[in-house]
Order: structure tokens, then C-alpha cells, then sequence
């Protein structure tokens, strides 16, 4: 994943419709799982987040879902290399805070 702030921040801004200078975080994966990108706004600049795991692989999304939204108990999950808990329907389950 060789993408930087600029490219990040135009794939938000074209591909999924939202606006990146609101704040949210937006995360990406790369293609072999190993490493997550996340891109927001903090008021002054564009802030770019970086990490690579050495062991195991970031968890699969949905590939058809272009974007969707997950609370904080579910990036924290994300962030550390885990996996969000799903229903036997796929469906993920509410985390309890």
C-alpha cells in the first residue's frame, strides 16, 4: 500500500462520497491484510496513521461494502489485529460498552 495523504484523502472524497474534513476516521487495508491505514482531519491538517502487523492479518470486510461505519469498541478491535465478533447470519454482533 503505497498511497500517501493526497491519494488517501481523494479516494474519500470520490469514490465513497463523504467529507473528509469532519473528523471521522477512515480506514484502509491493504490487499495481503498485513497492514491499515487510517486518514482524518484534525482541525489543522490531514493526519495519516500507519501500521503493520509482524504476525496474523487484519480482518476481511465485505468487498461490496464500499464503506461502512463501526463504533469504537470495534476499531480498537480492528486496530489490534482482531476480528469482529459475527452472528451466524454474517451480521456483526452489537459490542456492549
Amino acid at each position: 500500500m503505497r498511497k500517501g495523504h493526497s491519494s488517501l484523502a481523494m479516494i474519500v472524497t470520490q469514490k465513497t462520497k463523504f467529507e473528509i474534513m469532519n473528523g471521522s476516521l477512515f480506514l484502509f487495508i491493504s490487499k495481503n491484510k498485513k497492514i491499515i491505514k487510517g486518514l482524518f482531519f484534525d482541525g489543522s491538517g490531514l493526519v495519516l496513521l500507519h501500521k503493520k502487523l509482524e504476525s496474523g492479518r487484519f480482518m476481511s470486510f465485505d468487498a461490496s461494502k464500499a464503506a461502512f461505519e463501526v463504533n469504537e469498541d470495534e476499531f480498537q478491535i480492528i486496530f489490534h489485529g482482531g476480528h469482529i465478533p459475527l452472528s451466524r447470519q454474517g451480521k456483526r454482533i452489537k459490542l456492549k460498552k
